[in-house]
Formats: C-alpha cells, sequence, structure tokens
C-alpha cells in the first residue's frame, strides 16, 4: 500500500488522538469538577463513550463524511489537508491552554478547501445548517436544562441534611457515565466518520461504511489514549475555571449536557461537548447567583470559538493555495 493511500488513514487517527487532548481533557474536567469522582475513576468513565456510536448509531459520523462535502470525493492530498486544517487551529489553542471546538474547526477546514478550490456547489448546506444550527442549540439547552435540574434539586433537597445532598452527589458515577456515552455518539463520531472515509480511501475508494466495528473501535482507541496522554493539561485548566463547581452542580450539569448532546447526535447534529459542558456550568451558575460564574473566563472561551470556524476557513484555503501555486493542485 502507497505512502499516498495510507495518509488520509494517518490523518485521521490523528484527529482522533488530538480529540483526545482536547476534548478528553473538557470530559475529565467535567467528571472530577465536582470533588466526588478521583481521576482514576474518570478515566475508566471514559471507557463508556464507546457505547454512544454502538447504540446510538452513526448518523453524525455520516454528516461528517458526506453531509457537509463529500470528503473521499477531494482526493488523497485533499482530504489530508483537509483535516490538517482544523489540527492546526486546535493544537495552537490547546498549546495556549484554550477550548476550543473541533467540530467548528472541521466544518471550518471543510468548507474554506471547497471554496477556494472553487467548488462551492459541492458544499451540502444542509449538513452545515445542521452544525450552525446545532451549536446553539446544544449549549442553550445545556445550560436551560443544567440550570432546570439543579433548580428542582435545591427545591425538594435544599431543607435536606448536608449529608444526604452527598448521597445525591454520589449518582455523578451514573450522570458521568451518561455524558460519556453522549460524547462517544456524537463528538467522537467526527473520528468515525473520517477514519471510516480514511480507509475507503485507502482500499481504491471503496464504498464508506460507518457502522464498521473498525471505524468506531479505532476512534474510540484514539480518543482514549489521547485522553490520558494529553487531557489533564486542559482538565486543569477548565475543571475550576467557569464556577467553582459543588458537587450537586457537578452532578446537574453533567446530566444535562449529556441529554441535550445524546438527543442531538440522533438528529445527526454534529456538536460539542466542551460547548454543552461549559453552558451547563453557566446554567448551574446562574441557578444559585451570576456573580459566582467567572464571567472573564467565559468570556475569552466564546472569543476562541467565535474565531475556530473563520480560522480554519482561512487555514484551508492557505493550503489550498499553496498547493494550486506549488503546481500539485489545478
Amino acid at each position: 500500500m502507497s505512502l499516498e493511500a495510507v495518509a488520509p488513514l494517518v490523518a485521521a487517527c490523528l484527529f482522533g488522538l488530538v480529540s483526545g487532548f482536547n476534548d478528553g481533557g473538557n470530559l475529565l474536567a467535567s467528571f472530577t469538577s465536582g470533588r466526588v469522582i478521583t481521576p482514576p475513576v474518570a478515566a475508566l468513565l471514559l471507557l463508556v463513550s464507546l457505547g454512544g456510536p454502538l447504540v446510538i448509531g452513526t448518523a453524525v459520523a455520516q454528516t461528517i463524511g458526506t453531509n457537509v462535502i463529500d470528503l473521499g470525493g477531494q482526493g488523497e492530498l485533499g482530504y489530508v489537508l483537509i483535516v490538517v486544517s482544523p489540527l492546526s487551529v486546535v493544537l495552537l489553542s490547546w498549546r495556549f491552554g484554550i477550548p476550543t471546538s473541533m467540530t467548528l474547526a472541521l466544518v471550518g477546514g471543510m468548507l474554506g478547501w471547497a471554496f477556494a478550490s472553487g467548488g462551492r456547489t459541492v458544499v451540502h448546506w444542509g449538513g452545515v445548517a445542521r452544525v450552525l444550527i446545532g451549536m446553539p442549540i446544544s449549549v442553550l439547552g445545556g445550560g436551560l436544562l443544567a440550570l432546570a435540574v439543579y433548580w428542582t434539586i435545591r427545591k425538594f433537597l435544599g431543607t435536606q441534611a448536608h449529608a444526604a445532598l452527598l448521597e445525591v452527589a454520589r449518582l455523578q458515577l451514573l450522570t458521568a457515565a451518561v455524558q460519556a456515552f453522549a460524547y462517544g455518539a456524537n463528538d467522537m463520531e467526527k473520528s468515525v466518520g473520517l477514519i471510516a472515509v480514511g480507509i475507503s480511501l485507502a482500499n481504491h475508494h471503496q464504498q464508506v461504511v460507518f457502522a464498521s466495528p473498525v471505524p468506531i473501535i479505532g476512534a474510540f482507541g484514539f480518543f482514549y489514549v489521547g485522553a490520558l496522554v494529553g487531557g489533564w493539561r486542559v482538565a486543569s485548566r477548565i475543571g475550576f475555571g467557569v464556577l467553582k463547581v459543588r458537587p450537586v452542580q457537578a452532578l446537574a450539569q453533567q446530566l444535562a449536557s449529556g441529554t441535550v448532546v445524546a438527543a442531538l447526535a440522533t438528529a445527526g447534529a454534529p456538536v460539542s461537548m466542551t460547548q454543552t459542558i461549559d453552558g451547563g456550568l453557566v446554567g448551574v451558575g446562574a441557578a444559585q447567583r451570576a456573580s459566582s460564574i467567572r464571567w472573564g473566563i467565559v468570556r475569552e472561551m466564546l472569543g476562541s470559538w467565535l474565531l475556530t470556524l473563520p480560522l480554519a476557513v482561512v487555514v484551508a484555503s492557505g493550503l489550498h493555495l499553496a498547493i494550486r501555486l506549488a503546481g500539485i493542485a489545478p
């Protein structure tokens, strides 16, 4: 098998690894923020994410692989450079410990490549709409649901003894598992889609099979290794950044974000667990008091998210221009 055939698969696996650095760090931070789940248990809970695509299906993977643009139709070099574009944006953000959205970075890379090639007609705007509409729904939905869950717990258990509240907080083992499952059904499927297309390219453009065990297990494996190797650096930045989280608040945020992200996965809408987690943190903070939220860090995160997609568009367009000037692409 030639290097040209293998390169797309390598790029897809690298995307899965970097997803572990970025997204895995946010999940680990979410799990441990309530100080009920220890780091070793948090690492074990990440294993639940493998069940997401197996149970809910691979609609998100299909959206990423074929429903924004036809990734396989861009050829091996185009595919590799499209994947490199969001990776460079995300790694730069990770280098400075700033959270970002791998979803927006990936979609930005696809759009930048399509625009630079003059092939705007190859963009499937319905798929783009799923991302751009799903994102605010996930953030607002996560925030509102977290607020409602936390408010309900406080209303009915607020007069209970502290020990009783701690018993409720121990349900985080369940809510964190829900969050990990939802991540697997949505965020992790971006890597599933990329690996499935990479396998197709490596096998002479055979039909892409998203539901195959190979891309699912491969995406999970690289995500898990990335989370254990680099995720804790992001976790140390995010875990107590937006809000000093109490155990019951962590429980409400985990249940809310997991529920919203899993629901959107069934519709094939790629969203960001990172954004939904932070929306949930703002929601539980608002249920307590607005002054408890560190709004400066919230603004910093919003700024990074707003820059992610256009920056990826610019990087992908620049790469396409570079290879055209070099005479490698028409």
